[in-house]
């Protein structure tokens, strides 16, 4: 277990002949609390201890990326799936939702801005950070209330010997960040801001219309070293985002804000005793008003959407250096949350009675406050019984008060090292994931709480070196949900600002689902200037209807990643270039039905009516294979104390066209239809430069 500043509990000073040799004990002991016995767990920014399958910071500075995000980043790991469009992804075919983000020990909700545009960016910047390990699935105790994957983040300490500034400058936002320190070193401190302006990004990428998107964000440390066993830090997150769009069909405006404030404790309880304590407080809200002409010819659909949600928690994390050959993990967590719902939808559809076309109105309303509070607590000794193996075996219990829930969840994780190049890990284990307080699909009519999803995961990991110059890895997994609630989907792709106004929206009546595959990389580790990394993946993700198996939205069978980057001799040159390509995602098949009615005249005419679904068939037509080339061009420079870095970013470099969905224009004659495919396309050509100066 690491502090934000990455300084290793257990190593307290020594101040007798036996707490020193207990401190010798704890060093080593410690040794095997940094051993990585999960599978498919990736390091970045600052390696990972006790894994080669890290990206160090100018390996993930220097590639290529839309919007300097942070999420971004890491997008084309294996098993990761996205859109153009946004900054989150899918894990092993989970859901966003599945995935538990935390940094420096506080669990983040939603950590996006533009969520109304498939959560375009996170609300973090990159710079700010000091390491992130991403592990996709098979994760251990200490993590609950996710499914499917866990991104831990960690915040860079603050530099204290002398203060320090950078600013930067790019196509989508202008970013500050200062750093210092007081009390000769023993505290610190660092503030980082940034300002979004995406319309210029956009307008680049030939969008001419009204969207306006702006968004800003502030990330606050002050750190104090309370002696030499002691360590607090207090940190603020604020986001906010503001947008407004409109065009002839409809328009949308909406507010956004996330708010956190949070205290970390970390201390040397003993030698061979180490806790960390989380005291945090946060709210979030959304706002979204706007209408959109889904029918035409007839009134518009229209939103009304103010939430809110308050949570507050204290958490501790212990660890106990028994011997040299075994460590206990244990812990809790409390965490009080309320939500606030007031909704009010009117959706119109399209219906054909008797001979005539009527426009049918349906209101959705609901107004709901949610109180309750989340329970959780987990034990996990972690044992070296041989020098070649180290086995973690814990068991989480869960309890949320609003929906009922409460579970017991067992998991173990074994690795083997089968040679000084070779490992093989192995993990298995039961996993739950309830409904948080602000997440019901009030939109869709849904105003009660179901019962908590369940998941099994089984995973295997051999990981060999070879020799210098790579590292390779495969992998297989399962993750059998063996229990979830219907939910609410769309049956097309392409971004919607109103999801639930549109006429592909269906329930979905899956109960159980199943994501399997199987993942080959590749990386270079840096000889001749050159990085690399390559990798392959087969995967299905699907859920049980009835006893149909269908495909989920982000269903990816194939998929290819490659990241090359030449740094020639000097190193103040990068040259990234980076292609991803996979299989064309899920579509539903669209039914045209030709029908004869009334017209405004009062004679009869024919007309189309469009019919989705069903939910079933998802995944028997698919769209077009996916492929994409980025490249991006970095120089730095150094004058005495003044450090620029400067880049220049091309997003899809080859203007490749790739069709998010397929929209249908129909017409008919003489008791025929003609019907218009038209692909709704992800991003062009988009080129991006920034500068940063240090100082």
């Amino acid at each position: 277990m690491l502090g934000s500043s990455g300084r290793a509990f257990g190593q307290g000073v020594p101040d007798s002949a036996g707490t020193a040799r207990d401190s010798i004990r704890a060093r080593v002991a410690q040794q095997l609390t940094t051993v990585i016995v999960t599978p498919g767990t990736y390091g970045l920014l600052s390696p990972v201890r006790g894994s080669a399958q890290s990206l160090g910071r100018e390996a993930i500075l220097t590639r290529p990326q839309l919007g300097e995000d942070l999420f971004r980043s890491i997008q084309r790991l294996p098993g990761l799936a996205s859109s153009d469009f946004g900054a989150s992804f899918h894990v092993r075919g989970a859901e966003v939702d599945q995935l538990h983000v935390s940094l420096d020990g506080l669990e983040l909700y939603e950590p996006f801005h533009m969520k109304d545009f498939d959560n375009a960016l996170s609300i973090l910047d990159v710079r700010s950070v000091e390491g992130i390990d991403l592990v996709t699935s098979g994760f251990t105790s200490e993590y609950g209330g996710r499914l499917g994957s866990v991104l831990s983040i960690r915040s860079r300490a603050p530099r204290t010997d002398r203060m320090r500034t950078s600013l930067g400058v790019s196509v989508s936002n202008l970013r500050a960040q200062a750093e210092g320190g007081f009390s000769d070193g023993r505290g610190g401190w660092s503030l980082a801001a940034r300002r979004g302006y995406l319309d210029l990004a956009l307008r680049l990428a030939g969008r001419s219309d009204s969207l306006s998107p702006t968004y800003n964000d502030l990330f606050a440390t002050v750190t104090w070293e309370a002696g030499p066993r002691h360590r607090i830090a207090a940190h603020a997150l604020l986001a906010d985002d503001v947008m407004e769009y409109r065009v002839k069909d409809g328009g949308i405006a909406s507010r956004y804000a996330s708010r956190y404030g949070w205290v970390t404790w970390d201390a040397d309880v003993t030698p061979t005793l180490t806790a960390r304590t989380v005291a945090s407080v946060g709210r979030l809200a959304w706002a979204r008003t706007g209408d959109a002409q889904i029918v035409s010819g007839g009134p518009r659909s229209t939103v009304d959407d103010d939430r809110s949600a308050g949570f507050a928690g204290v958490r501790q994390d212990w660890m106990w250096s028994a011997s040299e050959r075994v460590i206990l993990k244990f812990g809790a967590e409390w965490k009080p949350a309320r939500a606030e719902y007031e909704y009010d939808g009117v959706r119109i559809r399209r219906v054909v009675i008797a001979d005539t076309i009527a426009r049918i109105p349906t209101l959705v309303s609901s107004g709901r406050s949610v109180r309750g509070s989340q329970l959780g607590a987990y034990v996990a000794p972690r044992l070296r019984p041989v020098r070649w193996l180290v086995a973690e075996f814990g068991v989480r219990y869960d309890r949320t008060t609003w929906s009922g829930d409460a579970s017991m969840s067992p998991r173990a994780n074994v690795l083997l090292t089968l040679s000084p190049a070779t490992t093989l890990r192995l993990a298995a284990g039961r996993y739950t994931q309830p409904r948080q307080a602000f997440a019901l699909q009030v939109q869709d009519g849904v105003t009660e709480f179901g019962r908590a999803d369940e998941s099994q995961h089984r995973v295997i990991g051999l990981e060999h070196r070879l020799g210098r110059s790579a590292l390779a890895r495969v992998e297989a997994y399962e993750r059998r949900v063996t229990r979830q609630e219907p939910r609410f989907i769309n049956l097309r792709g392409d971004l919607r600002v109103f999801p639930e106004l549109e006429p592909d929206r269906i329930l979905l009546p899956a109960t159980s689902g199943r994501a399997r595959g199987l993942e080959f990389s590749l990386r270079g580790l840096g000889q001749g200037g050159v990085d690399w990394a390559a990798s392959y993946a087969f995967a299905r993700v699907t859920d049980r209807v009835g006893t149909t198996d269908v495909a989920r939205t982000w269903d990816q069978p194939h998929s290819i990643y490659l990241d090359a980057t030449w740094r020639p001799q000097g190193g103040q040159w990068h040259f990234s270039i980076a292609s991803q390509a996979h299989s064309g995602w899920p579509e539903s098949p669209v039914r045209f039905v030709l029908d004869t009615v009334k017209n405004s005249k009062g004679t009869m005419s024919s007309t189309v009516l469009t019919v989705y679904g069903p939910v079933t068939a998802l995944g028997t037509l698919r769209l077009p294979w996916y492929h994409r080339v980025d490249a991006r061009v970095t120089r730095e420079a150094t004058f005495g104390r003044w450090h620029v870095a400067g880049f220049v970013d091309v997003f899809n470099v080859f203007d490749k066209e790739n069709p998010a969905a397929i929209r249908y224009k129909t017409s008919s004659a003489n008791n025929r239809i003609t019907v218009t495919r038209i692909p709704e396309l992800l991003l062009g050509w988009l080129p991006s430069a920034g500068i940063t100066v240090e100082f």
